[in-house]
């Protein structure tokens, strides 16, 4: 048993102590260049902006000739707003829009409900 385990130990040292082929992925025939050097297909984009340190804007426009999606989303002093809109060759098309904006807050506090005494309730008799 021992030298069984002594077998396996020198095989996979001596595996692990080869050195490892060298292998130019440039000259692989599927390698297509690193991506960050190619354009998007046109009218598709990302991008992001953070002008002020509460405020941010970003955006983009994905898909292809099928299916394609827009996001854009904006916040700015108390103020968000998104928008979201999608479209394929099948008719299909939606849009969503929402913004939220904190107003004033000199109008009056939540008061919380009163609470509120149920009647007690009888068991049934059977």
């Amino acid at each position: 048993m021992k030298f069984i385990f002594l077998v396996l130990a020198v095989l996979v040292a001596f595996v692990s102590c080869r050195p490892a082929e060298e292998i130019d992925i440039a000259k692989s025939p599927s390698y297509n260049g690193p991506t960050y050097n190619k354009a998007p297909p046109q009218g598709y984009f990302q991008y992001a902006n953070a002008p002020g340190p509460h405020e941010y804007e970003f955006g983009y426009n994905r898909g292809n000739k099928d299916h394609s999606r827009s996001h854009y989303e904006q916040s700015k002093d108390h103020r968000f707003r998104t928008r979201a809109k999608w479209a394929d060759t099948h008719g299909g098309y939606g849009e969503h829009y929402w913004e939220y904006n904190h107003g004033d807050y000199s109008a009056p506090s939540y008061h919380a409900p009163k609470n509120y005494d149920a009647a007690p309730v009888e068991a049934p008799k059977y």
